[in-house]
């Protein structure tokens, strides 16, 4: 699981598919109740991403993040190579169980900030509705550079297709 969030870390900035004026934006409706469908995506216990430090846990609310500096292993694979001069890479992910999930990618806190978030509405009892948008890419450092919204995009979609065991249901246009 940690080198799979390296590799999305990388793809957030390390290509220049697109622009990123508008958010990019799929969705997936099931039959199963918002909890299994989060539990099938994610795991509810953090063992999805084991290797990344828990910094907090309050309850249904938990941060993964992990940092790595200038001179760490790894870090050439992950920082933006428009940016030699980068010190740090912030990977982390932010998850509201079984709400949202939020993986975000940032360069010397914030300079350069990216992510991938995963929304989960529960429409009844036993549907539920999985989006995920691709942030815009903000910061202060960010000309010259924009997300590899291809990418990202196929990255949401194969975590979307882990719902393929559960029962899609068809929304009226």
């Amino acid at each position: 699981m940690l080198r799979n969030l390296l590799l999305i870390g990388a793809a957030l900035l390390l290509g220049s598919c697109g622009r990123m004026a508008e958010l990019v934006s799929q969705t997936k409706t099931v039959a199963a109740p918002r909890e299994q469908v989060f539990k099938k995506m994610f795991g509810t216990d953090g063992s999805q991403f084991d290797g990344i430090p828990l910094v907090t846990n309050g309850g249904s609310t938990r941060l993964y993040e992990l940092v790595v500096q200038k001179g760490d292993p790894g870090f050439a694979q992950i920082a933006p190579k428009e940016r030699p001069d980068a010190t740090k890479v912030k990977l982390a992910v932010a998850m509201e169980i079984p709400r949202e999930t939020h993986i975000i990618y940032s360069v010397d806190d914030g300079a350069i900030q990216a992510g991938l978030k995963f929304s989960f509405e529960e429409l009844t009892p036993g549907q539920t509705r999985v989006s995920f948008t691709i942030d815009e890419l903000t910061g202060h450092d960010t000309a010259g550079l924009s997300v590899n919204t291809l990418k990202l995009h196929a990255l949401g979609r194969d975590a979307l297709n882990k719902l393929d065991d559960f029962e899609e249901v068809k929304e009226p246009a």
